[in-house]
């Protein structure tokens, strides 16, 4: 599968449009009769988002107001059009391409074609440019990992061992960098503390306010509790998506959450605090230089609790966010940093991922995660499933 595109001309000749998106039917009733479905798809997709997303405004605010529904409400129709108008560039650019040039090419046709679709996300709001861009960044890392034909890739993919000291190092350097930033640090299951004016009222050489007992018992309850809720959304919004489930079935379906998932970020958290509290005791200081590199390493190793690749993806993707915060902030009298900090990276990722995503369809479905297939097949209304299993289909004998 790995090679399938140095076959690509061969298994293409004579190959239009028709045969690979959309058999038995014109280019124009095809993509009107697709536009009309990705607007129903991509409804069944992100209304489940829209309802966790408001979950956690009204969690965040510890309110759920009018304004709270009408910025969930405004998110979701965001996210909708910007997934209608990423899927319908593809399919038309497709069409289009094909029609003008008399054959399907093999980098703009599979990969560069809903490139024009993806720039609608310079419009769109702050919430929807940063947890795309990140999501979708996240899903292509992992399809580019497993994809890797390298048997050292590989062996290192699947050893538990590894993967936990990475994310251990990775966790190290996410609290580091996020304790030392002045501005609002990106989401992360860990927020270091900063030095404030009532700080050690109750608990002496640590920065918080509380005794270390209640600040350790606090994040346990805190990520206990929210860890718990969003996966009984998650499985309530799955199950009552599944209209042929019996009542007995439906109970067993709520019951099935990630129970190791919810153990191990409230673990996570927990270990995080003891250990802070732990070093400033031991050094009769808050030293959250040292404290923070320490604690975010040894809290990682509940990952091997956990070993996923999405939980990792994410680690990757935040450190690299916040090292270029921390760097922004740092040089930020530099006109290089001036210039760098103006430019709409979010959109530019959103952009390059979509791009592998299409690629990733057509030459490693298999590599790719569950969410991301969910993902591009039911934006796209499946025509992206179509696609694929054509292109397959003409390999397999040009091969």
């Amino acid at each position: 599968m790995s090679a399938l595109s140095k076959h690509f001309d061969r298994a293409m000749a004579g190959v239009g449009c028709q045969e690979i998106l959309h058999p038995g039917r014109s280019c124009l009733a095809f993509n009107g009769a697709n536009f009309i479905g990705t607007i129903r798809s991509n409804a069944s997709f992100f209304v489940p988002i829209a309802l966790l997303r408001l979950l956690m405004l009204a969690h965040h605010r510890q309110t759920l107001s009018g304004a709270i529904v009408r910025q969930a409400i405004g998110e979701l129709g965001a996210m909708m059009v910007n997934g209608m108008l990423v899927a319908n560039c593809w399919t038309g650019t497709f069409c289009a391409v094909s029609r003008l040039t008399g054959r399907i090419h093999d980098n703009y046709s599979v990969s560069l074609a809903p490139l024009l679709g993806t720039f609608a996300m310079l419009l769109m709001p702050a919430y929807v440019k940063t947890t795309h861009a990140k999501a979708v960044f996240v899903a292509n890392l992992e399809c580019w990992i497993k994809s890797r034909p390298s048997r050292l890739v590989a062996a290192l993919r699947k050893s538990r061992t590894f993967g936990t000291l990475c994310f251990m190092l990775l966790s190290a350097g996410i609290v580091q960098l996020a304790g030392s930033a002045n501005r609002q640090s990106e989401f992360w299951f860990i927020a270091p503390l900063k030095p404030r004016a009532d700080a050690g009222a109750g608990a002496g050489c640590c920065l918080h306010a509380d005794t270390c007992t209640q600040y350790v018992m606090k994040g346990l309850r805190t990520y206990l509790a929210f860890s718990t809720v969003l996966e009984l959304a998650r499985r309530t919004i799955v199950t009552f998506g599944q209209l042929r489930l019996s009542p007995g079935e439906r109970l067993k379906s709520l019951v099935r959450l990630r129970y190791r998932l919810i153990l191990f970020l409230t673990l996570y958290n927990s270990t995080y605090r003891l250990f802070t509290c732990l070093l400033a005791r031991a050094r009769s200081k808050a030293a959250k230089e040292h404290g923070n590199v320490t604690a975010g390493f040894v809290s990682g190793l509940w990952y091997a609790l956990y070993p996923n690749y999405n939980i990792f993806n994410l680690a990757v993707s935040t450190f690299c966010q916040v090292f270029w915060n921390s760097t922004m902030e740092r040089y930020t009298n530099s006109p290089i940093v001036r210039v760098l900090a103006a430019v709409p990276l979010a959109p530019i990722v959103w952009s390059v991922s979509m791009c592998y995503v299409t690629y990733s369809r057509a030459y490693y479905p298999w590599a790719m995660s569950r969410f991301a297939h969910k993902f591009i097949d039911l934006c796209s209304n499946y025509a992206s499933r179509t696609a694929s299993e054509n292109f397959a289909r003409r390999f397999l004998v040009a091969c």
